[in-house]
């Protein structure tokens, strides 16, 4: 992941969210079931958390993966991989729904 440092203020912060778009979907191409594809978003969000970014980045960052799983699902009915979106699309809209999920994702252990 590369952080950005926008031009309009040197001190903000951006997840990169293309590369880690597309860091996850080669993730999930790789692996089968629901918890696998719970690791993988486990591991990205902790990745972020360790970079320094903030809770509303992160937040940002959860509402864009969960729509560009939306997309995927829509453009890969039938494909094997299709189940593998849908997992990782329900798991990240549960993280957005949960208040505590700072606190579960930095005491999770997988």
């Amino acid at each position: 992941m590369e952080i950005i440092i926008s031009s309009n203020s040197p001190d903000t912060m951006a997840i990169d969210y293309d590369l880690e778009i597309i860091e996850i979907n080669t993730n999930l191409r790789q692996v089968r079931g629901y918890f696998d594809c719970e690791k993988i978003i486990i591991h990205n969000i902790k990745k972020q958390l360790n970079k320094g970014f903030d809770d509303e980045n992160i937040m940002e960052y959860l509402k864009k993966l969960s729509a560009c799983f939306d997309k995927k699902i829509k453009i890969s009915q039938g494909k094997a991989d299709c189940s593998n979106y849908r997992y990782a699309r329900d798991f990240v809209d549960t993280l957005l729904q949960l208040p505590y999920w700072k606190s579960w994702i930095k005491t999770i252990d997988i």
